[in-house]
């Protein structure tokens, strides 16, 4: 993302970040992104996705990211095919890409132990 501008708390329209992705330095778009931080057992509904499309700007595209996931009337709210697109990244999406690139994770690898076919077939212990 370029051009990044978090919006102020309250009269954004619910928009929280607005931006413009940048894809292979060729294609560029202007993002209104809303992020809800829920709990899992809250979906996303419908209502949220069509108060983030009514917020959108002129050319601007919607993404929803959340660290829950969406409702089924809200999948199909977004992915309405004579309606502005809105893109939607569930908490399952979000911790995929934050662990991809990295961010606010630490890979570690654990220890594995076998036991010895030879001990655990009654072998003496040297």
């Amino acid at each position: 993302f370029e051009m990044v501008e978090v919006t102020k708390l309250s009269g954004d329209g619910g928009i929280d970040v607005r931006g413009t992705l940048v894809v292979g330095d060729v294609v560029r778009i202007k993002m209104a992104v809303q992020v809800k931080k829920w709990k899992l057992k809250n979906n996303i509904l419908a209502p949220v996705v069509q108060q983030v499309r009514g917020s959108l700007g002129a050319h601007e595209q919607g993404l929803i990211i959340t660290t829950s996931d969406f409702s089924p009337g809200a999948v199909k709210e977004a992915a309405q095919s004579d309606k502005t697109p809105i893109a939607l990244m569930n908490g399952e999406q979000l911790v995929m890409l934050l662990m991809e690139h990295g961010i606010g994770v630490h890979r570690s690898t654990p220890d594995l132990f076998e036991i010895d076919e030879e001990f655990a077939m009654g072998g003496s212990v040297k």
